[in-house]
């Protein structure tokens, strides 16, 4: 066992991140002890030692909170002081030292794991997007242009390299590359939907000499003779079925904005289609509604609406749109009974929101506390690729394989997202089948 020893200044957010660094991503057991003696991290063992200099929690004048912009770095460093493998630089100095009881680190990375991981530079940035979203372009790590770096598990990596040179018994690292597909059901058929005769109606005025057409597709697909386009649940199943995985379809369980509104899920349709999931092994989950990410008693209806209506409990999630307020949503999806969460993406750019590639233990900030909830990342959605990075087919899979690559090379989950409606032809994603199954190789 390892004994950690840290400042007695924001010990809930200290032993939060030593923790969640060494237990919980390196596997290490350890004891954390409080110290007014030690002004930095000290990790001891066997008379060997591993310092981590304190350049965050012990800036903050007493009484005050970190909980302000002057707080966050102005930028990330690129560091080749650990070696030929860089590592990033949020707090501290590229610097690190031997000597003769061990190890003293100039980055703290510590603090940089805690800055990753719950995000509370979002929770002071009050700059939003049109959906009332923390913007990718006002992330640190995205300005920095280090969002295809997961630097948490990088810092993890790091910190198992110097148990290792220091001799420490660490336990073997079982964690393997695991493919963690899903689908957001946000209109689950283009023709038998509520807003079907809003559809046309616009259509009219916009494409008026297809509306004849549209209206014959309409009564194929309504009279069998036709597939609708929307329906594209039993390639999706089988994609991930030949991989090996299983798929988690977010269920839409309530909502009454003009962002929902196109299915209830006590339809008979949308009931036998569960069952279709559920019979071949695969999750339902909640995609709680547009707003209800403040509202932890709006998801719980949700959850248990779908929970009822599939027969099947229902503890995973994601929020409608990715709308994500830190830490509210945190503490309301616990509070409903969510146990994991994987809404944690920006939707304009791909890649490690949380510096991770790993299901991590959540940090309430303004409770200082950690929540009963787990956050599992997500890296990459079909929308993200094709709307808001305006790639090609062929781009769009270069571009994941980055990303792909970063993760198997931690064993980590790739969190993806890919909706039912991203593989039709109504609505130009011919061929973008092709970039799902990259994202299974």
């Amino acid at each position: 066992m390892i004994k950690v020893y840290i400042p007695d200044n924001f010990i809930s957010e200290r032993t939060y991140a030593v923790n969640t660094l060494l237990s919980h991503y390196c596997k290490v057991d350890i004891e954390i002890i409080p110290s007014v003696n030690h002004a930095d991290y000290k990790l001891s063992w066997n008379n060997k030692s591993i310092i981590v200099k304190d350049h965050f929690f012990g800036n903050i004048p007493s009484g005050k909170t970190y909980l302000h912009q002057e707080f966050i770095p102005e930028k990330i460093v690129s560091s080749s002081s650990v070696g030929p493998d860089e590592i990033l630089v949020l707090f501290g100095e590229d610097k690190v030292e031997n000597t003769d009881e061990g190890i003293v680190s100039h980055i703290d990375i510590f603090a940089g794991t805690f800055f990753m991981l719950t995000r509370w530079e979002e929770a002071v940035i009050q700059e939003k997007d049109f959906h009332d979203r923390f913007p990718a372009s006002a992330a640190l790590v995205v300005k920095s242009g280090f969002i295809l770096r997961p630097i948490v598990d990088e810092y993890a990596a790091l910190l198992r390299k110097w148990l290792m040179e220091l001799s420490y018994p660490l336990p073997e690292d079982k964690s393997e590359y695991k493919i963690v597909p899903t689908c957001d059901v946000d209109i689950p058929y283009y023709w038998r939907r509520n807003s079907v005769v809003r559809m046309f109606t616009a259509n009219f005025f916009h494409h008026p000499f297809q509306i004849f057409k549209e209206w014959k597709n309409y009564k194929q697909v309504q009279s069998g003779q036709r597939k609708d386009p929307y329906d594209q649940y039993d390639y999706l199943m089988q994609s991930a079925e030949t991989a090996g995985v299983r798929l988690e379809f977010n269920m839409i369980g309530g909502g009454k904005t003009r962002f929902e509104g196109n299915y209830h899920i006590s339809d008979e349709h949308i009931k036998s289609l569960m069952q279709r999931m559920i019979s071949r092994g695969h999750v339902i989950g909640a995609h709680a509604s547009y707003d209800s990410f403040k509202n932890a008693e709006m998801i719980r209806e949700e959850k248990e609406a779908i929970s009822n209506y599939s027969g099947v409990p229902v503890s995973s999630s994601r929020q409608h749109y990715l709308r994500f307020d830190v830490p509210h949503t945190w503490r309301c999806l616990s509070d409903a009974g969510i146990k994991t969460d994987s809404t944690l993406g920006y939707a304009a750019e791909p890649g490690f929101r949380c510096g991770t590639s790993k299901p991590f233990p959540v940090f309430d900030i303004y409770q200082q506390k950690e929540l009963n909830i787990t956050e599992r990342p997500l890296l990459i959605m079909d929308v993200s690729l094709r709307l808001y990075k305006k790639y090609s087919i062929e781009e769009s899979i270069e571009f994941s394989r980055k990303i792909i690559d970063q993760v198997k090379k931690h064993n980590g989950e790739l969190v993806f997202l890919w909706h039912n409606s991203s593989l039709s032809d109504v609505d130009g994603w011919n061929g973008w089948g092709m970039v799902l199954e990259s994202l299974y190789q």
